[in-house]
Formats: C-alpha cells, structure tokens, sequence
C-alpha cells in the first residue's frame, strides 16, 4: 500500500501506537526547521540590511502622527468642527458664542500642528491633494469665529454707501449665496474623516496583527467550525493590511476622485436653483408697507382720530398675523389653529429710524396704540372663523403695544427707537428676554423695512420691523447636521463602493501577489508552506459556501451580491487568481527544485526587481552543518534486476528518507542513484547579528542528536515498510543476492563546515554542498561495509550530540579519513535490523487526495513543532519506539562491557587481550557482531595480533576499506 496510507493508518488509526513508533514520514512541505527559519529571514542572503537612516525628527513626526491618543483627539475635533457650529445655533444662545470660538481657535490651533507634523513625517504628503484639503478644511474655520463670520455678514448686507435697508435688501440675495458657499466649504472638512478612519483602520489593523498567533498550531484538527473560519478570515484580512505602492495610489485617486465629484455637486448644484424666496415679496415685507402709509399718514394729522384707528388697526394686524407667541405655545395663544405658528419666522421687535435720533424721538411718541384695544381686536377676530386665524397675545405683550416706545436700538447707520415684544420674562414662553435685536446673532433675526419711498425720505425717517429667525435657525442646524451625517455616508460609501471592485479584483490580488514573492525571496523555502496554506484557504471557502446554503437566506444574498444568482453558478477563475496560485506552484517547484543549499540563489535573484537577469553562479557562502550519507545498499544489482522499475524503486525509499530527515529537522539535498546527501544546518553564515554563544550550543546539540535518531528511525521505517518487503521476494533479486535478501541502507554521519552555493553553468546547475567533509561523511558511510553495521556517527557529531544520544553510540575504533588533518573516533548505533517486523496492519480505506494529504502533512508539522520544545527529550524516543526497542534488544549491557574492555585493550596495544574479550563479544550475540570481527581481523592480518611498536591506537580507515572489500 502506499506509503502515507500507512502512515495515516499508524497515526490516525484507533491502534495508534506511540508517537516514535513511525517507519518513517510523508516528505513534509516544510523543508527547513522554524528554529533557523527566523535567522534566515533576516540573514538568507547574506548580506547586511542598512537602509538609510532617517533623521529622528521625522521619524518624531511620524509617530506623533500615527500615535493613537493623537489620532483619538483629532477625530473628536473633527467631528465638533463638523458639527460644532449646528449645536451652538441649534442649543445655545449668543451669550455662550465666546466658549464656542474658544473651541474654534483650539481646532485651528490642533490642525495646523497637525498638517506641520504630517509634513516632517510623511514624505508624500507635501503639496499632495490631501494637503489642500487639509489646508482648505483647516482656513475654512477661522469662517466659524463669531467674530469672522459676524463682519462677513455685516458686509454682505451692507450696500456700496454704507446705508441700510435698501442695500440691505439688496444684499439678501448675496448673503443666501455666501451662507450656502460657507456651508459648504465646511464639507471639506468631512475629507478629514476619510483620512481619520483610514488611520483608524490601519491601527485597528496593526493591533490584530499583534494579537493574532503567527499561523494555526500544525496538527489540528482541520473540521474547521465557525470559530476557525472567522480566524481564517481574520488572518486572510491581516496579510492586506499592509498597502502596497499599486493599491496606496489607486485608493488615493479613486478618493480623490470621489470627493472633487461630490464637492462639484454640492458647490454647482445649489448656485444653479432658483430661489424660492425670489418668486414675490412675502407678508412681512407687504404689511411693513401697509404699516408704514398709516404710520406716515399719522405723522401728517397726529390729531386725527381716524389717522389713528387706521394706524393701530393696521400695526395690530400686522403684529398678530406674525404672531410671536402663537408658535411658542400653540396650545394657549392659538387655540383656533391655523395661526402664525406654522411659520418659521414671527415678529418680536418694532420701532422706528432715522438719521436724526431727535426727529425718531419725536415720532416714536406716535406709535404705541392707545385708543384700541388688544383684548376687543383679539375678541372680534376670534369670533371669525377664518382660513388663518390671528391668535392671542399674553397680557404682559398687551401692555407693551400701549406703552411707549423707549428702547434705543441704534444700529451703524441709523438711530432706532422702538419696543420689544420679548423685553421681558414670561413664564413658560419668554425664558431668554430679548431688548434689542443684536442681542440676538446676526442669523437669528430678519430685518424687514418699507421699500416705496425715496432714499432722502427713507434716511430721514422709516418704520423698523425684526423677525425672530431662531426657529429656522434651529431647524436649519438640524437640517445641516443630518446633511454632514448624509454626506459622510456618501462619501465613505461611495469610495468603497468604487473601490471595492478594483480591491476585489486587482489590487487585494496583486498585494498578496507582492507579499507572497516577498516571503519567498527572503526565505524561498516557505513557499511550500504558502502551499498548504493557499489549500487551506480554499477548503475553508468551500465549507462556508456549504454552510452558507444551509442558511438559504444568507445563501441568496451572498449570491445576490456577487452578482452569480442568474449565472451558471461555474464561473472561470480570474487571471490573478491563476496567477497567484502558478506564483506559490513555481515557488513550490523552486524549494523543492533547489533545496536549502539554494535558498541563497533564489533570494539573490529575487531581490532586485531592475532586471529580469538570471544569475545563478553567485558566490557560495560558508555554513557549519551536520553531513549525513545515505547509500542504498547492492544498488548496482538493483539497477540491473529492476531496470525501469528502478525509478519507483529509489522513490520508495527516497520518500522515507526525506520524510523522517525533514520531521527531525534536516533538508535533503542531492540523490545521485544510490545515494542521498542530507544537511542539518548547526549554524548559518550570520554577519552581524548572531545569536548567543549558548544558545547557539543548545541549537547545534538538538539537530545533532536529531540527526542520530532521524537515521535509527530511517533503519525501523525501512524495514517495516511493507512496500519495501516485497522486494525481498523478487525472483531476481533473490537470484543475484540470494534468499535472504533485502532492501538495506547504510548511513554515516560528520560534522564540520562546507560551501552552500551552486554547482554547474549557465545552462545547468545543482544546490549542494562542496567540502572535504562531505567526502569524510561519504568515507565514514562507506566504513560500515567494514565494520558491519548500518549506521556510523563520526566523533565530530558525538561531540554536538546531548548524553541521552552519546549513551547510545558504542566507540568502535580511532582511524584516520583522508581529507581530515586529524585522527578521530568512529561510533555505531546498535541496531538489528532483522528483528524488525513487516507491519502488517489493515491499512485504511482512504483515497489518497490533496486534502488527506494535507491531513497528514498537518500532523507531521505538529510533531516536528513538538521535538523543537525544550522538553524533548531524546531517550524518550529510544525507549518509548517499539521498532527500536526491538532492534536494540539483543544488545545487552553485558555485551557493550565486554566490548568496551576489549576495545580498550585493542587502543593500548594489547592485543592478545583485546582478541579473547572481541573474541567473545564477536559470538555472545547469537550473530557476528561486525565491528568485534573489524577489529580482529585488523589485529590479525598482517600484525598476528601483536601490535606494531609506533601503535598510537590509530590505523588508517582507507586500508580498512579496501581490506573489506579484498575480504
């Protein structure tokens, strides 16, 4: 059966043995061990990152910017500048105007400092399109200064002479233009909400990164539930969190395009409508004529009784037709309905004006009424039911039409004299007492004078009516803030709306793109891991869409919105899309092409994107590594007996190899045939950063005691395999090799530095390692030929190696490699490998598709998290793996002293000594112990077991090689 059906059923089945009792493992995706993943990141191609230092006032700048507090305190006073100017119109009086500047200045004050700031920390933001609009939003406050605003206002209505009234009413045209351009202008001011919540999103988005884990813990268990997919999802939104170039320009021009639009709009639109107000005089302006030919005609005949019916009759109808009280308590002083209430205007203040404050004097005596009535006018009138009733005055507003006009309420161009309705408190109705006009603001009240005169007449002598606007003001506020909130919408809206598609489609495409080429080139051995990630990413969309058609209702909307409810529900994937998922296939193919040994050349060519050259012969970089050699033993016979089988052959054991190497946190690197050569890196070529001396220790200990046991491993796994079995009943095989015959390999272990880089031409090359201490590793490999054993560790990896594993080596000779200027102990691990059972479990009924596969390569990921914990423990995986166990099991204590005494005896040069105790131990096994029967016949041919007088306890291991093989 397949070789990871057996070991899904070993590790996923209900009979799961220990977690050290594996044959071998599934070549996992992840080709390098995360320890030196994090070093490599930062030091993969070797050279030292020193980009050019900025000065720290910009960088000062910059983080004052992008402080959150300081981003907090903007966005509060950008939403008062908003809406500041509404609350105080719509809640306060023009007493409290002078708290609200106050606010204004610190909003001008903090904005400034804002847009110096933006400029010293951010390099692309000077004379950029924000930066207007910074400033514009900014200037446009000083317009919200009572003071400003106030003298606008007042020139605005001021004609070319400087008088009143006429020029005023001239003006109104131009004062309803210059209010809408200032409301306007203030929408500038909403740009500075796109910019605040895009702050806003990215620290939201800074902070996520923080919290979130690097990736899923390996292993688990991949039934992803509603907690997994929102965490996909949540890991899917951080890897865009950071804008690309592409994806930063094309935000800003689609905002930019979005605003200059709906500023267009809100500019151009209003200037192209007709007023309303322009279609023909209203009440207020046709009664002040009314009242001022009485009046006048009351000037002329101050005696005549008639003269002052008509003017009291017309001054009391023209009060109680805007009727002030009549919307401040409908319910009392207009019972009848239909009264002035229902308009947002009323009058509050009437008097007379002129240049001569004597001749207004005079005439002022003329107007309070006297021989009317209030009461009987409002009697007569309330007994009429009319279409617009006229409504009732309080008494304390009874009393103040009789009497007299003495309220001086001079303005800049005419002395005024005259009485106010809302001079004092009454309870429930007049809570803020109003004497003069101006003690209302300039927007809260109308002046409304007669127009059919001639300007010496008008200047010399003219009735004044004022209107109380606060109302309409108020509601105007109103109005003005759900219009900001409108327009807020829109503009947020709208920018996503146009750039969703373009994020969707493009950009979010292309940033992933960007990232992913990124990943790979400083480490492009994680592109297998981006693998298994894009995998996942895909089941996780296919179990929400799943999940999402049990909620029909949701299921419809999604469907709805992406536009698929009335298509054929297959759609072809996007070319970025494709393109993607060919970048992480060709990243894959590279890793699995190259290697480790070419992770340098991949990054190296990579990192520039000026060209689109290739060059593959740099120069090769210096690394302290762990050499391990894998032969396959009688491969040449294999070859000749299999002949195109062979391949199938040597990927059966290739795909043990490799996976129990990667789980135990080595890199394979070249097969040529019958053998494999496989690195574990103890330490990279750092330049400048490095990690601590012990620390670095520590590291190098683990891998090499993961290299002894990633090969004791391999031995069990061969073995067991049930794949590889059948091969010991292959008719030919059993003829050149005879009965016994089996699949067998042969390890050795060095340790000692070696060049990474790339071997070949321009038209091919390989990643590998070039040193002499790859060919001292291929010696001491081709040394267990000699001794008889399987595996063969070299001092140099004793020495690395933790006790728990150095406890487990038998010495078993000094010799001196060629290649090593000094002699050195050789060690074996003790296994017999016939005592190994074939495994013979039922294997599982599993197709062997990607996402089984990723299954797996899922739990092999979380064992190879466990063994890099601190508390692995080596001797854990000796004792506790039933096929070493066994394999180890005719190895006694007993047999390893007696060795020991007899190798020490064979070093010191007593020979007849060492031949009784290797004697013994060569038989005590109950088979020929292969490094006891070495050592005799050293001792024997051609010495006759007396050693030679210069014997230093050292023999040359070639001689031994070739006395072997002659053997």
């Amino acid at each position: 059966m397949p070789r990871s059906e057996m070991l899904f059923s070993k590790n996923f089945g209900p009979n799961r043995p220990s977690a050290g009792d594996n044959e071998g493992r599934v070549a996992s995706n992840h080709s390098a061990p995360n320890s030196r993943k994090a070093f490599r990141a930062e030091h993969s191609l070797g050279v030292t990152k020193d980009p050019k230092k900025e000065p720290k006032y910009k960088t000062l700048s910059r983080k004052i910017v992008e402080n959150g507090v300081f981003v907090s305190l903007t966005m509060l006073l950008t939403i008062y500048a908003l809406v500041g100017d509404d609350f105080r119109l719509l809640w306060t009086h023009k007493s409290a105007d002078s708290t609200f500047d106050y606010m204004v200045v610190t909003c001008i004050f903090i904005f400034s400092f804002e847009c110096i700031i933006s400029v010293l920390g951010k390099a692309d933001y000077l004379w950029s399109f924000f930066f207007w609009l910074d400033m514009i939003s900014t200037v446009s406050l000083v317009l919200d200064i009572t003071v400003v605003s106030e003298w606008m206002l007042n020139a605005i209505r001021s004609d070319e002479d400087g008088a009143e009234g006429a020029g005023e009413v001239r003006g109104g045209r131009a004062a309803k233009i210059g209010a809408k351009a200032g409301r306007v202008v203030r929408v500038l001011r909403l740009v500075r909400i796109l910019k605040l919540y895009k702050a806003y999103y990215e620290a939201k988005a800074r902070e996520k990164k923080k919290r979130m884990e690097a990736a899923k813990r390996p292993g688990d268990d991949d039934d992803w539930d509603d907690e997994d997919l929102d965490e996909d999802k949540a890991k899917l939104d951080s890897e865009t969190d950071k804008e690309s170039h592409v994806g930063r320009k094309l935000s800003e021009m689609t905002t930019r395009r979005v605003i200059c639009l709906i500023l267009a709009m809100l500019l151009g639109l209003p200037m192209l409508q007709a007023e309303q107000a322009d279609q023909a005089a209203f009440s207020a302006e046709y009664g002040s004529e009314h009242v001022w030919q009485s009046f006048y005609g009351l000037t002329l005949a101050s005696s005549s009784a008639s003269a002052r019916s008509t003017y009291e009759v017309a001054l009391l109808r023209y009060i109680y037709y805007h009727n002030w009280f009549a919307r401040a308590d409908p319910a009392v002083y207009c019972p009848m309905g239909d009264c002035a209430g229902e308009y947002l205007a009323q009058l509050f203040w009437v008097g007379v004006q002129g240049e001569d404050i004597a001749i207004v004097r005079e005439n002022a005596q003329l107007g309070p009424v006297i021989n009317q009535e209030p009461a009987e006018f409002e009697l007569h009138y309330k007994s009429i039911d009319g279409l617009y009733n006229l409504g009732l005055l309080p008494q304390q507003a009874q009393n103040m039409l009789k009497s007299s006009w003495t309220a001086r309420c001079d303005t800049n161009s005419f002395a005024t004299v005259g009485f106010s309705l809302l001079a004092e408190e009454i309870d429930d109705v007049v809570t803020h007492t109003v004497e003069c006009p101006s003690d209302l603001r300039l927007q809260e009240h109308m002046y409304v004078s007669p127009r059919l005169m001639m300007r010496e007449q008008f200047d010399d002598l003219h009735m004044a009516f004022y209107f109380d606007l606060r109302p309409f003001v108020k509601m105007d506020a109103l109005y003005n803030l759900i219009n900001t909130f409108n327009i807020l919408v829109l503009l947020i809206v709208v920018s996503l709306m146009f750039s969703s598609d373009a994020n969707r489609l493009i950009v979010n495409p292309v940033e992933r793109m960007i990232k992913r080429v990124e990943a790979i080139r400083d480490d492009p051995l994680i592109a297998m891991k981006m693998a298994d990630e894009e995998f996942k990413a895909e089941e996780v969309a296919k179990a929400r869409k799943k999940r999402a058609k049990k909620e029909y209702a949701k299921f419809l909307l999604s469907e709805l919105a992406s536009g698929n409810f009335c298509g054929s529900g297959q759609n072809a994937p996007m070319e970025t899309v494709i393109l993607e998922k060919t970048i992480i296939k060709l990243g894959s193919l590279l890793a699995l092409g190259f290697g480790e040994a070419g992770a340098n050349i991949i990054g190296h060519n990579m990192k520039g994107g000026d060209s689109a050259g290739v060059n593959a012969m740099i120069a090769g970089s210096r690394v302290e590594c762990i050499i391990g050699v894998v032969r396959i033993r009688d491969f040449s016979t294999a070859t000749e007996v299999l002949q195109s089988k062979i391949m199938t052959f040597v990927n059966q054991v290739a795909e043990i190899v490799h996976g129990v190497v990667n789980e135990f946190q080595g890199a394979p690197n070249r097969n040529s045939g019958e053998s494999f050569l496989v690195i574990w890196r103890t330490e990279a070529n750092f330049d400048q950063t490095c990690p601590p001396t012990a620390t670095r220790e520590k590291a190098a200990s683990k891998l090499a005691g993961c290299s002894v046991v990633a090969f004791v491993k391999i031995v069990g796994g061969l073995h067991r395999s049930p794949l590889l079995a059948t091969y010991r009943g292959h008719p030919g095989l059993q003829y050149r090799l005879g009965a016994n015959c089996r699949v067998n390999l042969s390890f050795g272990l060095h340790a000692g530095w070696a060049i990474e880089g790339a071997v070949g031409s321009e038209f091919k090359i390989d990643a590998s390692y070039l040193s002499p201490n790859v060919s001292i590793a291929t010696s001491v490999e081709r040394a267990t030929q000699t001794y008889g054993v399987s595996l063969m560790v070299a001092q140099s990896v004793v020495e690395l190696c933790p006790q728990s594993v150095v406890s487990k080596c038998r010495l078993i000779d000094r010799v001196v490699i060629t290649g090593s200027s000094q002699p050195m102990e050789v060690y074996c691990v003790d296994l017999d490998y016939r005592a190994v059972s074939v495994d013979t479990a039922e294997p599982l009924k599993i197709v062997w598709n990607t996402r089984n596969r990723f299954k797996v390569r899922q739990f092999l990921e979380s064992e190879k998290a466990a063994m890099e914990s601190d508390s692995f423990d080596f001797a854990e995986v000796f004792d506790g793996d039933p096929t070493i166990r066994d394999m180890r099991k005719r190895y006694t204590v007993e047999f390893f002293q007696l060795f020991n005494m007899g190798y020490q005896n064979y070093a010191q040069g007593e020979w007849q000594v060492a031949r009784r105790m290797l004697s013994c131990t060569r038989a005590i096994l109950g088979t020929e112990d292969g490094p006891s029967s070495a050592l005799l016949r050293h001792m024997e041919i051609p010495y006759q077991f007396e050693a030679p007088r210069d014997w230093q306890g050292v023999r040359d291991l070639v001689t031994a090689v070739v006395a072997a093989d002659a053997n």
